[in-house]
């Protein structure tokens, strides 16, 4: 039986051979097209590198010369850390400036006395208030937890109730104001006042007596005049001439009451030791020695007179008398009392709270050059009325903070103040212990830091320039920062764009802007090369260096530490700078190459239009190569067609051939 061949199954005749050697004939133009499609993806894919890379340099160079720029940033320094710290804002003034914290802004913080933890409070109307801010809620009555939570929900940021446990079975209540200041003090209404009452928050105020100096260091200096001859005995203090002290009212007194007085004697008499003026009338001119001479072989030889001559006497000290010794501080500055007598004889002073509001401090001046001044201990009488209520267990006590800023007492209701210095938050936490001096310089860290970006992502994008216009293959063997993914992919994109001269016209414009003068009035630094930023900036020696005529850029960190430190304003101003005075960055480096990047990066710059043209590109070729797809899947349709009917012919005539063969067989055995 002859052999069966099923068209397109077997391959009787060597027809499925014939047919992919007429497909490949026919996939030329398809294939061609494909090649030029991945060619057009390659190339969108590195313009769009591209255009990555070189918005990051855009970035970096619109942050050197806007109104963020790292030059104008500026850090603080605090010798006393622990007790302020300041938080500079872009336009404050370099330097330093000294200040005392004499004490911090505190707030009403009360506790209650042990109560016990199952304690119910009584229904009523709740309100407390704190300055203008009130607190009022109605209670039906129930557990102290629970009133606690009550409070909390409605106190804001204005007021806070905590439990404090005591023991296993008592706990006490701490109400606190949330505003600090002498202002904002707590105020308990209705039926908080009773409660108040009731459990030992508040308590009636009793009549106290208190010294305000205990010793030496319970005085504070004032103005120019010196502490060094004032003494602190048993109940006098005594102070010499041409020195003074001051007193601060402890907020202890000033909080307790409203109604309190500070009382003293004091005298004032002729220094016991010689005056001044007597050691100035005593005292007598130096006198110079005679010309020595001397006698050589009978001959004497006298020395010349000292042209200096007589050397004057200083003038005396002009003596001072000035009984004006008492002053109180408040609010509003500095204030004298009444004078002692000509004589200097005992006066008892008695100064009221109520006729210095916002008193501050007691200050002594002995101004005298030949008098001593002597007075009693100060003594703080706190009166209460019949009515006056104060703390229980005051944990603490509204009060302002006080500090003193180049010499000057100032009084703020925060530990957050920004009116004092320009420009300058200060934050409190702790009286200082001593003067603390705040330091103002610029952050000279981020300035550094912002230039070395810049380099980098420049020097990324001179790379990238260089591998898609050139096919030179050390190009790539020269950064040895590519990982071995990278370094395919870069091979892949060499010499990509060698026919384009975007790229290359693109990389002679920012290398021109950066090797350019900058001359500006008033500015040390031109160059960029001044700072230590250049293509040879760290280059030891003047041997040839291919890399380095590739424009890549390199910092001398040196350099740039020392200019960034002594000239920061002068590298601001070669970065951007407004040379027609209307506030506005006009040139310089950074301001320069943003601009010029920008024709290349904007939407509808350069780099967009290139990708849009592939785009396009790649969709007309994608529509080709269905087209040309779907005519192959005819072509090859047709040739298996073709051919299967052609093995269908074949077949059938070998099976007549054979039929005949066996029929004649057939007819030759029968003879």
């Amino acid at each position: 039986m002859a052999d069966i061949s099923i068209p397109g199954v077997t391959n009787k005749y060597g027809t499925t051979e014939l047919i992919q050697q007429l497909m490949e004939v026919e996939r030329v133009p398809l294939t061609r097209e494909q090649k030029r499609l991945d060619e057009y993806k390659d190339q969108q894919t590195a313009w769009r590198s591209i255009n990555t890379q070189m918005s990051a340099v855009r970035e970096n160079v619109r942050s050197l010369y806007s109104f963020d720029n790292p030059f104008s940033s500026k850090l603080s320094e605090s010798t006393d850390e622990f007790a302020v710290t300041a938080n500079p804002d872009r336009d404050a003034t370099v330097g330093s400036f000294k200040l005392d914290v004499n004490s911090i802004a505190t707030t009403d913080r009360f506790l209650s006395d042990n109560i016990s933890k199952e304690y119910e409070v009584p229904a009523g109307t709740y309100t407390i208030s704190v300055s203008d801010k009130t607190v009022s809620f109605n209670w039906k009555g129930g557990s102290i937890t629970d009133w606690v939570a009550a409070l909390n929900r409605r106190g804001g940021t204005n007021l806070k109730a905590s439990l404090i446990g005591v023991s296993s079975e008592e706990t006490s209540l701490l109400i606190e104001s949330l505003k600090t200041g002498a202002e904002n003090n707590l105020v308990f209404e209705d039926a908080a006042l009773d409660f108040a009452l009731a459990t030992g928050i508040l308590t009636p105020g009793k009549d106290t007596e208190a010294e305000l100096v205990r010793d030496y260091s319970s005085l504070s200096k004032t103005g120019t005049l010196s502490m060094n001859n004032v003494s602190v005995e048993d109940s006098n203090i005594t102070v010499q001439s041409r020195n003074g002290f001051e007193i601060e009212i402890p907020s202890s007194v000033s909080s307790a009451s409203d109604a309190y007085s500070v009382s003293f004697s004091i005298s004032m008499h002729e220094n016991t030791k010689q005056t001044s003026s007597e050691s100035a009338a005593t005292a007598s001119a130096p006198v110079l020695p005679d010309p020595s001479l001397i006698s050589y072989k009978g001959i004497i030889i006298f020395n010349e007179q000292s042209e200096l001559g007589q050397i004057e006497a200083a003038p005396a000290e002009v003596a001072v008398e000035d009984n004006s010794v008492v002053y109180v501080r408040t609010a509003s500055g500095e204030r004298p009392l009444e004078p002692l007598g000509k004589d200097g004889s005992e006066k008892s002073y008695v100064i009221s709270s109520e006729d210095y509001p916002g008193l501050k401090s007691i200050i002594i001046k002995n101004n005298n050059t030949d008098k001593t001044v002597t007075l009693s201990k100060p003594v703080a009488s706190v009166t209460y009325g019949s009515d006056s209520l104060v703390p229980g267990h005051a944990v603490s006590t509204a009060g302002d903070a006080e500090i003193k800023y180049e010499g000057i007492t100032m009084y703020r209701s925060t530990n957050e103040i920004d009116d004092i210095v320009p420009n300058v938050t200060l934050t409190l936490t702790a009286p200082t212990e001593k003067t603390a001096t705040i330091s103002i310089k610029p952050d000279t860290d981020s300035a550094k830091d912002a230039i070395i970006n810049l380099v980098g992502n420049y020097n990324r994008l001179i790379a990238d320039i260089n591998i898609l216009t050139s096919n030179k293959s050390e190009i790539i063997t020269e950064l040895d920062y590519l990982t071995d993914d990278e370094i395919e992919t870069k091979e892949a994109q060499l010499g990509m764009f060698m026919a384009d001269s975007t790229l290359t016209q693109s990389k002679s414009s920012l290398q021109r802007i950066l090797q350019n003068s900058y001359p500006i009035p008033d500015s040390a630094i031109t160059m960029l090369s001044q700072i230590g930023v250049s293509t040879s900036a760290s280059s030891g020696t003047s041997g040839y260096n291919q890399s380095r005529l590739r424009g890549y850029l390199e910092i001398d960190e040196k350099v740039l530490d020392e200019k960034l430190k002594s000239n920061i304003d002068d590298i601001k101003k070669l970065f951007g700078y407004d040379s027609d005075g209307d506030l506005i960055v006009d040139t310089g480096i950074a301001y320069l190459m943003e601009n010029n990047i920008k024709a290349y990066t904007e939407t509808g710059g350069i780099f967009s239009s290139k990708i849009s043209s592939l785009d396009s590109k790649i969709t007309t070729s994608q529509s080709k190569i269905a087209t040309l797809e779907e005519k192959l899947d005819d072509k090859e349709a047709q040739y298996k067609r073709q051919y299967g009917n052609m093995e269908g012919t074949l077949s059938s005539l070998e099976s007549q051939s054979t039929t005949i063969e066996n029929f004649s067989n057939q007819q030759n055995n029968k003879r």
